[in-house]
């Protein structure tokens, strides 16, 4: 009697079940990153003896701290986007975009059922999370809440955890892309 053993696909030892991959990197993993995001938010204001609302109440703070010849913690305030885009108080602006990173997460929500390969799924999550922590800034004080600041070693943008999430995200589903890719090729 002759045994014949198959090569088993690396993507058939993922879960197929939608309803556990949404679970796992659309609610735990985005509630993570948002828990993180929020309080980390929250002990700058209060390191910075602000009130929560401090970008209601003064969308320049232009406060800040220097922790070490690399790395400072600044309370900016962004009304825009990523990388100072689309600065300028609107309530228009700040509806519509709020509006935007909602509807953006509900539709990778969607996505994240549909993807088979684990680096995309966390990816997924990821930006998921970031988007909804900064949203969630977004929505009730009208700008969101940065405060890491590079800008000592000439980067001059500040940032969050959320901003974090949502770049390891993009770049982990770049690279899921690309291996997934590579995998297909060989398969064939």
């Amino acid at each position: 009697m002759t045994e014949t053993t198959t090569q088993s696909d690396p993507q058939e030892a993922l879960p197929h079940n939608r309803g556990q991959i949404w679970l796992r990197f659309g609610v735990f993993l985005p509630f993570f990153v948002i828990l993180i995001d929020q309080i980390t938010k929250f002990l700058i204001i209060r390191f910075f003896e602000k009130p929560l609302n401090i970008c209601e109440i003064d969308p320049t703070p232009a406060v800040k701290f220097d922790l070490s010849p690399i790395m400072d913690f600044s309370l900016v305030c962004n009304q825009g986007i990523s990388w100072g885009l689309l600065q300028g108080d609107s309530p228009l602006k700040r509806w519509l975009l709020t509006v935007f990173a909602f509807g953006m997460s509900g539709l990778l929500f969607w996505v994240l059922g549909q993807t088979r390969d684990r680096l995309s799924q966390w990816g997924l999550g990821l930006v998921i999370g970031g988007a909804l922590g900064n949203a969630i800034d977004r929505f009730f004080f009208g700008a969101v809440t940065d405060f890491i600041d590079f800008s000592d070693i000439g980067f001059n943008y500040a940032f969050n955890i959320a901003d974090s999430a949502i770049t390891v995200g993009v770049v982990m589903l770049f690279a899921g892309a690309f291996l997934t890719r590579d995998e297909t090729k060989t398969a064939k």
